[in-house]
């Protein structure tokens, strides 16, 4: 009889996990809602919001109710609202009315955070995107930058002189949002986005804002670091630039098991290797196993070392 029992539960585990693999592996079933996630600013952004019991202030509305979605438009969130951001001040009267009102707070870039976990329902939702001015101090090679502008904003700005000396994989991300996530780049020299934050400010519920660093408030420096959000909102962040240098691009296929050897061999002992990444193969013939590995070195290296490879 326990025998039957433990057949019987393993038959109905089975069938159970092969239902699901049918449904995760199928097509979708219609279309994805794709609806603009930039909405634009409408007339509304002056007026009362209703049900509360509180007033919005001088909140800028670019959408009231309704819902957000990230890039995958697989997670349509409903939300009180979305109020632009162009200032501090926004931001403060932002989390006043937020409080007020009894309801969270997210904060959107480039909306690329796709996990259904970058938007709390009913949330007052932040766009940040306008909030985008930056300096340089050439002297001391420190970016001031708010935490709207994007990577592609920020390599405009440095060049042709400078470059950022560490930066999210592709520059369609907002500063705020990669510091949000400490996301790693290609360059491994330079390891991922936080190493290259000097200092930031940020705003916390109250509305007071803060300056971190790893000497000043270290704590709330290293939690606002990977802490997508949670511990405060990033106005600024001072990061390191470096110069702006050439690379030479290379290529080759690299079996997975040997990838480590690879690495420490071929890569972190040279280091005119400036920038790498790799992609898993998905051909039938190679799934998983093989590795497509990119390459960038330092091509004025590669000129000042070698007379049979001239760059041009």
């Amino acid at each position: 009889m326990t025998t039957k029992v433990a057949i019987l539960v393993l038959v109905l585990v089975v069938a159970v996990a092969a239902r699901q693999a049918l449904y995760y592996a199928a097509g979708p079933s219609g279309e994805k809602d794709c609806s603009p996630i930039a909405p634009p600013v409408t007339s509304a952004s002056s007026s009362k919001e209703s049900g509360s019991g509180s007033t919005d202030g001088d909140l800028q509305w670019a959408q009231r109710g309704g819902r957000i979605n990230d890039v995958s438009c697989l997670n349509p969130t409903p939300i009180r609202g979305i109020v632009n951001v162009q200032d501090a001040d926004d931001v403060r009267r932002a989390l006043a009315f937020a409080s007020r009102s009894g309801l969270k707070v997210s904060i959107a870039g480039a909306r690329h955070s796709q996990g259904g976990h970058a938007f709390a329902a009913d949330a007052v939702v932040l766009d940040m995107r306008r909030f985008n001015r930056m300096s340089l101090n050439e002297a001391t090679r420190l970016l001031t930058v708010q935490s709207g502008a994007t990577w592609h904003d920020i390599q405009n700005f440095l060049h042709p002189r400078f470059a950022v000396k560490a930066m999210q994989s592709t520059d369609l991300f907002t500063v705020g949002g990669s510091i949000s996530v400490n996301a790693h780049g290609m360059d491994h020299q330079a390891g991922s986005v936080g190493g290259s934050v000097r200092s930031m400010h940020v705003m916390l519920p109250d509305g007071s804002v803060q300056t971190v660093s790893r000497t000043e408030q270290p704590e709330l420096f290293r939690l606002v670091v990977g802490g997508y959000g949670l511990f405060g909102i990033i106005l600024d962040a001072d990061i390191d630039v470096t110069e702006n240098v050439v690379y030479r691009s290379g290529r080759e296929t690299v079996d997975y098991r040997n990838f480590v050897t690879f690495f420490k061999d071929r890569i972190l002992r040279d280091p005119s290797y400036r920038l790498m990444y790799g992609h898993l193969s998905t051909s039938p013939g190679s799934f998983l196993k093989e590795m497509l590995v990119y390459t960038y070195k330092d091509a004025e290296g590669l000129c000042r070392s070698s007379a049979a490879s001239p760059c041009g």
